[in-house]
């Protein structure tokens, strides 16, 4: 029996290994029930976004369907690449291609943008032949890929340096890693080196004067130092610096115009809202009588008022108050239920992956878009001054819901070696 054995194992093939084109590549099932989500958020961001749109469009592009075809366009591009990206082996970004490829070209398209644009105020846009778009938004998933990479590469380091391993020796380190963990031997340099991180990715998106984007990218930073497990008192010395800097720029807002015109601008609106209210403060006010006359039930699907250019570029940033006006409480309270299943479902996807980068990568796009829905609400409502920040799935540009739907990609791949039932 033995020889059998043997001889059997002698006989059979020996496997063929991977080509290296392959390994970029995964199978497995993915989270249909995420899938449909984000399907569904979609498709009531677009029915939303031509409701909201077409009076304006009409009447800047001379068509009533010229923003919808466009949104139109970049959406059925984006669930191609969502598709796509869904089949790439995510834990490729858990590499040297993360530091050394994603995070140089993201703040190169920063820097482009900056110096494409230097005569003008706004140095947000990047225009590459016909197409235009926000590098800023590349930086969040840059930045989002760049820290979860940081966290599992120091995490290892501090436990190797707990249990006195020269973890440099082994092999299939890079020198980059080698040389993080000559370097790291406690978590105040961890945290440090990360921090140092966030405030590169935030000088690029500030130099291009643009606020709401330098406040997410600083938010997404500090959310993904809390899932990295960064110690609590970093958190309480950082909240205490951040107070300050609140306190001081409310109380001397002029200190603001050596930043930009423009944020000094929002923030004395928001301060003073009677000495504006025919000019700069217009959209929000506007905004806040759309909130205001839709009731709990709403004037229903394409019967807004204010959308007929009353509210500027409603299909933009004030997305929501033409929510609110046509389906009431009812259907913006059905947008945020939307949201937060969305980001439940994630979170169970992250929870359930054994891959520590996988997790923190699902968990720092679900916290990117919970920060953009809820600091959305806030801006329309008044609660925070307009600094512009989209709605995810909801707001009219292209290149965020491009990306967007790249990072839906990135939850479904790792959702196929995420132990979740799926249907």
């Amino acid at each position: 029996m033995a020889e059998k054995a043997e001889n059997k194992t002698r006989n059979k093939p020996p496997k063929k290994k991977k080509s290296e084109f392959k390994k970029l590549f995964h199978m497995g099932s993915i989270d249909v029930i995420f899938c449909c989500i984000v399907f569904l958020l979609f498709a009531f961001g677009l029915v939303m976004m031509y409701s909201a749109s077409y009076a304006f469009a009409a009447a800047q592009e001379g068509s009533a369907n010229a923003y919808l075809k466009k949104q139109l366009f970049f959406g059925i591009l984006g669930i191609i690449a969502m598709f796509v990206v869904s089949f790439v082996d995510y834990r490729i970004f858990n590499s040297w291609v993360t530091p050394f490829v994603i995070m140089p070209v993201s703040l190169l398209l920063l820097l482009a943008a900056f110096v494409q644009n230097r005569g003008s105020a706004i140095k947000r846009w990047l225009s590459l032949g016909p197409v235009g778009f926000q590098p800023s938004e590349v930086a969040k998933l840059a930045l989002i890929l760049v820290m979860a990479y940081m966290i599992c590469i120091l995490s290892q380091t501090l436990e190797a340096k707990k249990g006195q391993k020269v973890i440099a020796r082994r092999s299939g380190l890079t020198t980059f890693e080698k040389g993080l963990y000559y370097f790291i031997d406690a978590p105040w340099k961890a945290s440090a080196l990360l921090s140092a991180v966030i405030v590169v990715f935030a000088a690029f998106v500030i130099i291009g004067k643009h606020l709401s984007g330098t406040i997410l990218i600083f938010l997404i930073g500090v959310a993904m130092l809390w899932l990295g497990g960064v110690p609590k008192r970093y958190f309480a010395a950082l909240g205490a610096f951040v107070a300050v800097v609140v306190v001081v720029v409310m109380l001397k807002p002029d200190l603001l115009k050596l930043f930009s015109d423009y944020a000094y601008e929002r923030i004395m609106v928001w301060k003073n809202k009677e000495a504006f209210g025919n000019t700069t403060y217009w959209q929000t006010e506007q905004g806040l009588l759309a909130i205001g006359s839709g009731g709990f039930f709403g004037l229903g699907l394409g019967n807004s008022r204010q959308k007929l250019l009353y509210v500027p570029e409603p299909q933009n940033d004030f997305i929501f108050t033409i929510v609110c006006e046509e389906l009431g409480v009812i259907g913006a309270a059905a947008v945020i239920i939307l949201f937060a299943v969305l980001i439940i479902r994630g979170f169970m996807i992250a929870v359930r992956v054994k891959d520590y980068f996988g997790s923190l990568l699902v968990c720092g796009i679900m916290m990117q878009i919970g920060l953009q829905v809820l600091l959305n609400i806030a801006v329309v409502t008044d609660s925070i001054p307009n600094t512009g920040i989209s709605l995810p799935f909801f707001s009219y540009g292209g290149t965020s819901l491009f990306i967007l739907f790249l990072e839906m990609g990135l939850v479904l791949s790792v959702s196929r070696k995420s132990y979740i039932e799926k249907i």
